[in-house]
């Protein structure tokens, strides 16, 4: 029995319709779990995400600092944007800027002892909140798995002249 081009059509459809499916479920799944850790962090510590994300990677850069520049690319803030963002964790009291001794275009962030006690902290709540929310849900293999399929879309989906600004969180 030959298929009509009306089956063809409807079995188009269909894919169609799964492949945006899948990927809202993907996005709804990433949302809501965001939201769940992030409400707990804010609560804890009323700060932004954009600033959880910044103290947490600055959490792991050697001495606990780094060029600006570079946390601006790891955020996906415009230099503008994360001057502000800067500004606004220095005047809280968790960062300072230091000149970099070797490149005067270069300004580093780094913790103040404040910022430190703060970044271990909420490394700490952010580190319990994702295996509650994420790893046990999911199993820690499943995570894996999950995690190595967003770097690789990360890795994919990033402009060729972009590449450099392309961060990937250390394991």
């Amino acid at each position: 029995m030959k298929s009509t081009g009306k089956q063809q059509a409807d079995a188009g459809r269909a894919a169609d319709e799964h492949a945006v499916e899948l990927w809202g479920r993907v996005i709804n799944g990433f949302e809501v779990t965001n939201r769940r850790i992030h409400g707990a962090i804010n609560e804890r510590f009323s700060l932004s995400e954009a600033e959880v994300q910044v103290l947490l990677n600055l959490h792991r850069q050697p001495d606990f600092r780094a060029p600006m520049a570079q946390l601006a690319r790891a955020a996906s803030f415009s230099t503008g944007g994360f001057t502000k963002l800067a500004d606004k964790l220095t005047q809280r009291g968790f960062v300072s800027r230091a000149a970099c001794p070797d490149d005067r275009r270069v300004t580093f962030l780094e913790f103040t002892p404040e910022g430190r006690r703060l970044a271990d902290e909420l490394t700490g709540l952010a580190a319990r909140l994702t295996r509650e929310a994420f790893i046990d849900v999911l199993g820690q293999d499943t995570a894996e798995v999950m995690a190595e399929a967003m770097s690789e879309l990360v890795r994919a989906n990033t402009p060729p002249d972009d590449q450099g600004s392309a961060v990937t969180l250390p394991r």
